[in-house]
């Protein structure tokens, strides 16, 4: 699949605290079997930024892609996720979250027919 077919959403897909973590990425890939999720720079409360897990104020998650959010408010076509991991990452910095999501984006894309 080319990076042209993935989907993109601007939405966090896992981490209970996503919507204070001002870092989030979420893209489909793998012919849509595939969600990979970054959350990072988390500020509780708009406080001071804190580890979403040790040693890391970013991560990547990998899920399997469930049914899509079809709820007239949200309207964010996000896939649901089960909770279940697949594959994760963790980093210090938004460039190194960033460069670590596509990299999960294209090693996740390549597992579809597996």
């Amino acid at each position: 699949m080319s990076r042209a077919k993935w989907e993109w959403f601007g939405y966090p897909a896992h981490f209970c605290g996503a919507r204070e973590s001002e870092f989030r990425m979420a893209t489909l890939v793998g012919s849509g079997k595939f969600l990979v999720s970054t959350i990072g720079d988390f500020r509780p409360l708009g406080g001071k930024r804190v580890e979403v897990k040790p040693g890391a104020f970013f991560e990547t998650l990998v899920f399997w892609a469930g049914k899509r959010c079809f709820v007239a408010k949200c309207l964010c076509r996000l896939p649901s996720v089960d909770g279940r991991e697949l594959d994760s990452r963790g980093y210090k910095t938004a460039g190194e979250a960033q460069t670590g999501h596509m990299a999960l984006c294209e090693k996740w894309d390549g597992e579809r027919g597996k």
